[in-house]
């Protein structure tokens, strides 16, 4: 099981092929670049973990003139803890600029279907959140609180409309 969430996006590139770990990190700088970044000795880091937990198995690639390299493929194991993340919503607020771009991202990137019902799901995470906080914003007399209180009630509130954009966007 993994942990890290650029694990995740480690096992998302190998959900379309197998790849080394340059190649990994190229992806990152590239077609993540907007959303993430990671160094190449954090790529191999993870990679190390994600061989460790059984989720990536390397091949040892030799090449003529050059150090031999390692590419890697996603096992079954990582398939489905991949697919299961990818489907799942993002529990925290401060998650969603990362995790669930990264999620989508990947949902249209490896053609999955479920897309909209990931926006279900965030907008419901949204929405208890939401509420939890309207309840302690209500019963809070401290003036300070409250004003963090609104803040976090606008800042869901956004987020929430910003979901109903993607769901236009993405769904439709």
């Amino acid at each position: 099981m993994t942990g890290h969430p650029q694990e995740y996006v480690i096992l998302g590139l190998l959900m379309k092929e197998d790849r080394h770990g340059y190649e990994i990190h190229r992806y990152f700088s590239s077609g993540l670049g907007h959303l993430w970044h990671a160094g190449i000795s954090n790529i191999y880091a993870l990679l190390k973990h994600l061989e460790i937990t059984g989720e990536v198995i390397p091949k040892i690639e030799i090449q003529d003139n050059r150090p031999a390299k390692k590419i890697y493929s996603i096992t079954p194991g990582g398939r489905e803890t991949f697919l299961n993340w990818v489907h799942g919503p993002v529990e925290k607020i401060r998650d969603l600029r990362l995790e669930f771009l990264a999620k989508l991202f990947f949902m249209r990137e490896l053609k999955l279907s479920g897309i909209g019902e990931l926006i279900a799901k965030q907008i419901k995470v949204c929405q208890r959140q939401l509420e939890a906080v309207r309840q302690k914003d209500e019963v809070s007399r401290d003036e300070l609180d409250r004003l963090v209180f609104q803040f976090k009630i606008y800042q869901i509130e956004a987020i929430l409309m910003w979901l109903q954009v993607c769901d236009t966007y993405l769904n439709h």
